[in-house]
């Protein structure tokens, strides 16, 4: 049950962030596109039937000719990838390299700990993921769910807010609706926002690092990564498995750019990205990534900032609204 909870919570995060990226696209068109003598813009339906086929080619062509190799790295490549990674063969080439090091015997004993350590938490992580992917697959065709709710996100809910808000009383409840909702969808647009420039952040710092290291098709890859990182926990960790399966003899370089990457981008970046876009505090952010991860694994971390995000604008007005209230009737009950 709870599974299945999670599940349709993620699918409708995800059917919002669709629609946040597709609502400027659909303004753009409405400007663009008009009809009749009073040159009108389209609807927000004709927008988007337009946007959608303009992308169902390349979406159908896409799965057309890469469906069969994606469940072909899933089933096989990958996890003979991590099999191939934690074997020991790699693990004992970090210990010579430890062992070599300018250290005190004590210093090198601690962190050979550690490495080991950060290496089984690696493999952990690597093989949830992949177990993850495994049994998400038979579940991946109700992905086209998702642009069903994003069309009715934005097409059916712009009246139907207006039509709630004028059933609740005037004054200072109805005006207090229209604030919570504004700032709710301010929220999650910020959300959206940070996600989006994390994944540009990524792909084009993983562009670079691939480059550099000379991994093949580092432009790919890169992309992909940016492109992965806009799904949290299972994005970054995919990526991941991607890049050590194409990484051949630059295995350990890759693993410690990315690894590098992860810390920058987790306790710099991100944090300051939603700070900015949903205005919670850096260890507010990396809390609730942490809390989510403990109680809903993967699609905890999915569902952790926007809830956080909602419960934190909910909150507010609740309090907000209550002084307010408080602060009516005592004036009320002034002679």
């Amino acid at each position: 049950m709870l599974r299945a909870v999670e599940g349709v919570g993620v699918l409708v995060l995800l059917s919002v962030f669709f629609a946040y990226l597709l609502a400027p696209a659909v303004a753009g068109v409405r400007r663009r596109v008009r009809t009749g003598g009073r040159n009108r813009p389209i609807s927000r339906a004709a927008a988007l039937a337009l946007l959608y086929a303009i992308l169902l080619v390349p979406v159908a062509l896409t799965l057309r000719f890469s469906g069969d190799a994606v469940a072909r790295w899933v089933h096989e490549t990958a996890p003979a990838a991590v099999d191939r990674l934690f074997s020991g063969a790699n693990s004992q080439a970090l210990d010579r390299a430890i062992a070599r090091a300018p250290l005190p015997a004590g210093t090198r004993l601690v962190l050979r700990e550690r490495v080991a350590s950060a290496i089984r938490y690696i493999e952990r992580e690597a093989r949830s993921t992949l177990h993850d992917l495994i049994d998400a697959a038979p579940l991946a065709p109700w992905l086209a769910v998702a642009p069903v709710l994003a069309f009715v996100l934005l097409t059916v809910a712009p009246g139907f807010q207006r039509s709630t808000l004028r059933i609740l009383p005037h004054g200072h409840l109805q005006w207090r609706a229209e604030e919570y909702v504004r700032d709710v969808n301010s929220a999650l647009a910020g959300y959206v926002r940070a996600q989006t420039a994390a994944g540009v952040i990524v792909g084009v710092l993983c562009v670079a690092g691939f480059a550099l290291l000379q991994v093949p098709s580092a432009v790919s890859l890169g992309v992909a990564a940016g492109v992965l990182e806009l799904v949290p926990a299972l994005g970054p960790m995919t990526a991941f498995l991607v890049a050590v399966t194409q990484a051949g003899d630059r295995l350990v370089e890759v693993i410690a750019f990315l690894g590098a990457l992860r810390l920058v981008q987790d306790y710099v970046i991100y944090p300051r990205l939603i700070r900015h876009g949903m205005h919670l505090s850096t260890p507010a952010v990396i809390l609730t990534i942490w809390v989510g991860a403990v109680l809903g694994g993967a699609a905890g971390v999915i569902l952790a900032i926007p809830v956080a995000g909602f419960l934190s604008v909910s909150l507010r007005h609740w309090r907000e609204y209550r002084d307010v209230e408080r602060l009516v009737g005592t004036h009320q009950r002034l002679p």
